[in-house]
Parts: structure tokens; sequence; C-alpha cells
């Protein structure tokens, strides 16, 4: 989806395959009653549909020859004047942060359409990255949530950013803002956006960041504990304890 993906969306549902203009090919990949699910899932309550709402506004503001801002700050940034690594013209992406917090996750909405949400990122030419502090091994039961279902969340092909380095998780935030212009975090604390949180004596000084919160920075439940609601009614009722004799 080149031309606004947003738009592109609309496209698919109100103009029949044979209207569809020549130089517009993608919008007759996919059928009318599936980008209705797709609108539909983008429009839910899905803890993680802001997040994704905001990322493809962005694309289609630079789509539109729109600079657009990223959401990764510099490194040793200035709390008086917070500035975020510049896009260019670099690809876009976001980026998913794979360490739970502390406590309990607590997830408000609707969770399921977490695969669908990130297919649609996909298919803007929007790249999905996952960071996190622990090694392949560690994360390999939460992968295997996020692969599973009929649209998975996690896909081999996606921006791996494991702990598999010498790298601080800082390091490799700034690396893949060097490569790519990141248009959202998404984490469920602060530090998942920026290293300076862990530092601060007093959030009070960090007020001029919160222009980035929920416009770049999206606070949001812990990815695996959505990732099962991708799997089919037939999957999810086999897991359903029999209590027949």
């Amino acid at each position: 989806m080149r031309r606004g993906a947003l738009t592109l969306l609309s496209a698919m549902i109100l103009l029949p395959a044979a209207q569809v203009q020549a130089d517009e090919s993608p919008v007759t990949s996919i059928a009318p009653a599936e980008a209705l699910s797709r609108l539909a899932v983008l429009n839910s309550n899905h803890p993680y549909s802001p997040l994704v709402r905001y990322a493809l506004e962005q694309a289609d503001l630079r789509a539109a020859g729109q600079s657009v801002r990223g959401a990764i700050l510099v490194d040793r940034v200035s709390l008086i004047e917070p500035k975020a690594i510049e896009c260019g013209e670099k690809p876009l992406a976001i980026l998913i942060d794979v360490d739970p917090a502390p406590g309990d996750t607590i997830i408000e909405g609707e969770p399921a359409g977490f695969g669908t949400l990130l297919q649609l990122l996909r298919d803007a030419d929007i790249a999905i990255g996952w960071i996190s502090q622990r090694t392949p091994a560690m994360l390999e039961s939460d992968i295997d949530a996020l692969r599973s279902g009929p649209v998975p969340a996690f896909r081999d092909d996606d921006i791996q950013l494991p702990a598999a380095s010498s790298l601080a998780k800082q390091d490799r935030r700034l690396g893949l803002a060097a490569s790519h212009c990141v248009l959202a975090i998404a984490g469920d604390r602060r530090a998942d956006f920026d290293i300076l949180f862990d530092y601060l004596r007093d959030p009070d000084y960090a007020i001029r960041l919160e222009a980035w919160m929920d416009r770049g920075w999206f606070l949001l439940p812990y990815p695996a504990s959505v990732a099962d609601a991708e799997l089919s009614p037939e999957a999810k009722e086999l897991e359903q304890p029999n209590d027949q004799p």
C-alpha cells in the first residue's frame, strides 16, 4: 500500500476492481469484504489500535510530501528542548518492546486482531521491529505466542533486536533510528521509550517529553499478552476444559 494507507483501505471498499486505475494495482489485491474486516479491526478498541492509526496517519502525511517526526530521541537529549532523530527519507518502522514490566498486565479493550493490525502496517511499507533485553532463547515462548493464529503478529522477516550482542537496549534503539524512521514505540513502561526515564529523580523535569505521549510513544500491554487472541474459534474451543465424563 504505497498510496495513503487509510485512503487505500477506503478505496478497496468503495471501488469495484474494474474501476481501479492501472497505477493503483495494490487496491485489487484485497477483496472488499477483507478490506471491511481490516477497517473494522483498525477502528476497534484493541489496545494497539491507536498506535497503528497514528503510524498510518504519519505514513499518509509523508506520502503527501510532509515531514514526520520520529519517536526516538537524539542521544543525550536535552530535557529543556528535546528533539527526535530526524527521519529524512529513511524507510518507516514502528518498534515494539518485548520485556514485561513488573506487576500484572492490564488489558483494556478487545484484544482480538493484533496480527491483523500489524499486517496493516506491513501493507503500508511500515516495518515492524521487536526489541528486548532477553536473548532469543529466553524469548522463545513469547515469540511462539506472537506467531500463533491465522494472521501472526510476529514474522521472521520483521526487524529483531534481542539481547544477542553487547549493545544496550538504548544503543539498539539509536541504531534502528539511524536506518529507519521509527514512527512509534510500544512499551509498558516509559523507560521503553528512552533510558533517561530510568534516571529521572523528578518526573516533572521531563514535562516537555509529554508531547510524545500518544503521538509516538504508546503505553500498551505486553505484546505476548494479546497475541493468543488471534487463535481461531475452533482452536479456542479445543483449549476449553472438557467437563463431559
